[in-house]
């Protein structure tokens, strides 16, 4: 009988003492603004005051890059007399508040005065950034 028992007992320790592989996971983390923006866009498309702008294949290859440590780099083409030729390369900082990016670029070395802020709607590809009446649109790199 106390062999029963104690067979009982170890069978049913077995079954109790051994924690379960099948805990819940974390959820996976949900992307933030910063999390997604992050990396080079391509501009692919633009709108003034509402209206579809058509840019040329020179205008398409401006980019944005936001870098994680809060830098960008944004370059920017146009076509003169058939060539592409640079538009400007603008330096910075970014930040963003909800659904605001605020872009605080280098003047000659110096944070600039006039700190565009810009509305700022993103999903894993597509980034649009719109500001008083103008909306670019760019794809991720």
């Amino acid at each position: 009988m106390k062999k029963l028992g104690l067979i009982i007992l170890l069978i049913s320790a077995t079954f109790t003492s051994c924690s379960s592989d099948d805990d819940a996971a974390a959820p996976p983390a949900v992307p933030t603004n910063e999390t997604l923006i992050a990396g080079t866009w391509e501009l692919t498309a633009r709108k003034e005051l509402g209206v579809d702008r058509t840019l040329d294949n020179c205008e398409l290859t401006s980019t944005i890059q936001f870098n994680a440590d809060k830098t960008y780099t944004e370059k920017t083409f146009v076509n003169i007399s058939n060539e592409c030729a640079s538009d400007g390369e603008f330096v910075g900082t970014w930040a963003i508040s909800g659904e605001t990016i605020t872009l605080i670029y280098n003047d000659f070395g110096t944070p600039a005065s006039d700190t565009p802020k810009f509305s700022i709607s993103s999903t894993n590809d597509v980034l649009v950034l719109t500001f008083d009446e103008l909306e670019d649109t760019y794809k991720k790199k």
